[in-house]
């Protein structure tokens, strides 16, 4: 299955080359928590996740084909 993932946030920066658009296959069904894993990224860096527009849980399956979307906190001070 594939999944396209979008990272929105300063925290880009944590993830894989630093990138905020990522073409994820998988061989059986996932969830966030998942997706994460396979990034290598923990939960801690991801404030809400969003599944083709609709708010997810870490635990959520998602669907073939879907838009991934992970909101990372914004910076402060």
């Amino acid at each position: 299955m594939k999944v396209t993932v979008r990272v929105v946030g300063h925290a880009v920066e944590f993830f894989p080359g630093r990138k905020d658009r990522y073409d994820l296959e998988f061989e059986g069904p996932v969830t966030v928590s998942g997706i994460l894993e396979k990034l290598g990224v923990g939960q801690a860096l991801v404030m809400a996740a969003i599944i083709d527009g609709k708010r997810a849980d870490f635990g959520q399956r998602v669907p073939d084909g879907a838009e991934v979307v992970l909101m990372t906190p914004p910076a402060g001070g």
